[in-house]
């Protein structure tokens, strides 16, 4: 039996906008801020809910934020570094694909938690481990891995968009990741769990063999080998002792 299309790797991306836009709705005047945006936010912020109050998009890279339409609010900053002078001012905050990427998970969780207002809410699309393809890309060599991400897929090659990965804080596992967000002081987490994936199409001896253990992980509700995950985290509306 198949994957059910709903906890597919395709409805990942598919579900995604949704899933924020609800989110976003939750908040009147919300403002909404895009981690790791860079010169191509997500979303047109037209295609946003008429709720917001403003939408900021962030990139470590400052020549890249420089390329993004200036309809977009912008926030030059390392997630991972000092955002004091952001802390607090955003209701919602999401990234897709961008946080396998942040070699500190614990610091850029925390950083997030720091930056929302008291009841905001963080939502992360993230690939995870331990499904075969990103713990591939995790031991590999940077170069080896993006050659052969180059060969597999050569039309990335032209984007120039394979980064580094390293996987932290990036569990299918829902228990941990629940557990770990919590202690850093979110309040209410949600992780949807999703599986499979395209990175062996081309193979069909490895394709098959992963994709039946895919089914069975699904199957079973193994989250640890699911391949993508929505993380939902709550900051708490009142900080204790406050």
């Amino acid at each position: 039996m198949p994957i059910p299309f709903e906890r597919s790797h395709l409805a990942a991306f598919r579900d995604f906008p949704s899933t924020l836009y609800g989110l976003v709705s939750r908040y009147p005047n919300a403002r909404v801020l895009e981690l790791g945006g860079g010169r191509a936010p997500s979303f047109p912020i037209h295609d946003m809910p008429d709720n917001i109050a403003s939408y900021t998009v962030n990139d470590i890279d400052p020549s890249e934020l420089a390329r993004a339409s200036d309809d977009y609010d912008k926030a030059c900053f390392d997630v991972t570094g000092d955002v004091s002078a952001f802390n607090g001012q955003y209701d919602i905050i999401f990234s897709r694909t961008l946080i396998e990427h942040v070699a500190d998970g614990r610091k850029m969780h925390r950083n997030v938690r720091d930056l929302l207002r008291p009841g905001g809410v963080a939502f992360h699309m993230a690939p995870t481990l331990y499904a075969l393809p990103f713990v591939i890309n995790k031991l590999l060599p940077e170069t080896l891995s993006t050659k052969i991400l180059y060969t597999v897929f050569p039309k990335r090659r032209n984007n120039k968009n394979k980064f580094p990965a390293h996987y932290s804080w990036c569990y299918g596992d829902r228990a941990r990741m629940e557990t770990m967000l919590k202690e850093i002081g979110f309040d209410q987490v949600a992780i949807r769990s999703f599986y499979g994936h395209a990175y062996f199409d081309k193979f069909p001896v490895i394709r098959e063999a992963d994709r039946a253990l895919a089914t069975m992980a699904e199957r079973k509700d193994w989250s640890s080998l699911g391949s993508y995950a929505h993380i939902t985290a709550f900051k708490p509306a009142a900080l204790p002792g406050g």
